[in-house]
C-alpha cells in the first residue's frame, strides 16, 4: 500500500501576534498610489485614438513666391484668426488627408476645419514629382498622374470649405462680351491663329497683341515663362506658312488713364498706371508709375461691381483705360497681385481689405 501522511494532534506552532483591541468599524480601502504615467492612461484626453480638435482656420494655396499673402496673415493672426498655407512647388513632400463627411482636413499633421479656402496661383506645373529635377521625369505617366491628383484635391478642398475663392473667370473674350452685354465699353477684339489675316478688321493704325490663356507658361516647374502682351503697327502682323497658336488681336485705344481696380469683398481700391509698354509690369517694373486714388471714377466703379457680380466674384484685379472721359473694360484677372501697386505708393488699402474679406468670411462659417 502507498504510504499516506502522518496526521499529529498537536497544533503547529504560530509567530506571536499583538493583542487586539475590541471589534469596530472596518477602515475603507485606501488603493495605493498610482505613478504619473499610469496616470496618464487615466485621462480620456490621452488615450491612444484621441486626437487633438480640428482648428478652423483659412486655408491658403499659392506658391512660395506669392509674398502678398505674408501680410494678409499677419493681420489675420493679429485678429485671432488661424491660417494654414500649401504651396504648389511642396507638394511632393505634403501629407494630406480630406474627411468629407466631418469637412476636416489633415495638413502635415495638423487637425484643420477649412473655413475659407482661398486658391490663386496654385498650378499644378509647379509641382516637381521628382528628386533631383529631371526634365526627363516630368513626362513620365507617373508625374502627370500625380499632377493631375493634386488638382482633383484642390478642388475637394474648395469643395468641403465654408467659403471657396477661386480663380475661375471666364476667357478674355467671354469677359468682353459680356461686358458689352452691360453696356460696358470695350475694344474690338478677335482671337485667331494667323493674325495677318485679320488686318483690314481694325481702322486704326496700332493693335496689342495678347495671350488667348494665360501670360505665363511653366515648361518645367520653377520655369516660368512670360508671354506679354505687344504693341504692333497694324501693317506689322506677321504671318507664315502654317498657322501659330491662338491669339487675340485687339484694337488699340488711345486713352488718357489706365487705372487698375481691385474689387474686395464688395469694396474698390484704385490705382492710376502708367507706362511705357504692355509689357512694363513684369520686364520693367522701375518704369511703372503708380498712383493710389482715393476712389475710382463712378463710371468705372459702376462698371466694376456689375462686372463683379454678373461673375460671382468675391476678389478681382480689374483693368480699365479712360478713353475721353469713358471707361473701356480690358479684362479682370480673379487672384491679381497688388502689392507692386502698394510698394509704390506706400499703402496698404488692399492688403487690409483682403485680410477683412477673409475674416469675414471665416466668422460667418463659423
Amino acid at each position: 500500500m502507498p504510504d499516506r501522511p502522518v496526521r499529529s494532534s498537536t497544533p503547529p506552532p504560530v509567530a506571536p501576534t499583538a493583542r487586539r483591541s475590541a471589534p469596530g468599524p472596518v477602515p475603507p480601502h485606501s488603493p495605493p498610489p498610482r505613478s504619473p504615467f499610469l496616470a496618464q492612461l487615466d485621462d480620456p484626453a490621452r488615450t491612444l485614438d484621441a486626437r487633438p480638435r480640428p482648428t478652423p482656420c483659412v486655408l491658403l494655396l499659392s506658391r512660395a513666391c506669392d509674398t502678398d499673402l505674408d501680410p494678409v496673415r499677419n493681420l489675420l493672426a493679429g485678429a485671432g484668426i488661424r491660417t494654414a498655407r500649401l504651396n504648389a512647388e511642396e507638394l511632393a513632400a505634403t501629407s494630406l488627408t480630406i474627411a468629407p463627411d466631418g469637412r476636416t482636413v489633415r495638413l502635415n499633421g495638423r487637425e484643420l476645419i477649412p473655413t475659407v479656402t482661398w486658391i490663386r496661383h496654385f498650378a499644378p506645373t509647379a509641382f516637381d514629382p521628382a528628386s533631383p529635377v529631371s526634365d526627363t521625369a516630368l513626362t513620365t505617366t507617373r508625374g502627370a498622374f500625380l499632377r493631375d491628383s493634386w488638382q482633383a484635391a484642390t478642388a475637394q478642398l474648395a469643395a468641403i470649405s465654408g467659403t471657396a475663392v477661386r480663380p475661375d473667370r471666364p476667357g478674355v473674350l467671354c469677359q468682353l462680351d459680356l461686358a458689352r452685354r452691360y453696356g460696358v465699353a470695350v475694344p474690338r477684339s478677335v482671337l485667331t491663329t494667323d493674325p495677318h489675316l485679320v488686318r483690314d478688321e481694325f481702322d486704326g493704325p496700332r493693335v496689342v497683341v495678347k495671350a488667348a490663356g494665360h501670360h505665363f507658361v511653366e515648361p518645367f516647374p520653377g520655369r516660368l515663362h512670360g508671354i506679354f502682351p505687344t504693341v504692333l503697327d497694324r501693317a506689322d502682323l506677321a504671318g507664315g506658312p502654317r498657322p501659330g497658336p491662338p491669339v487675340i488681336v485687339q484694337e488699340y485705344v488711345e486713352h488718357e488713364a489706365e487705372l487698375r481696380v481691385y474689387f474686395v469683398g464688395g469694396h474698390l481700391h484704385a490705382f492710376a498706371v502708367t507706362k511705357t509698354t504692355p509689357a512694363d509690369p513684369w520686364t520693367a517694373p522701375d518704369r511703372l508709375g503708380v498712383r493710389a486714388l482715393p476712389s475710382p471714377p463712378p463710371d468705372i466703379a459702376a462698371a466694376t461691381r456689375t462686372l463683379a457680380a454678373a461673375m460671382s466674384l468675391r476678389y478681382g484685379a480689374f483693368d480699365f483705360l479712360l478713353s475721353g472721359g469713358t471707361p473701356v473694360f480690358l479684362e479682370v484677372n480673379p487672384d491679381g497681385d497688388w502689392r507692386w501697386a502698394e510698394r509704390r505708393t506706400r499703402t496698404t488699402p488692399v492688403t487690409v481689405a483682403v485680410a477683412a474679406m477673409l475674416a469675414a468670411l471665416h466668422r460667418a462659417a463659423l
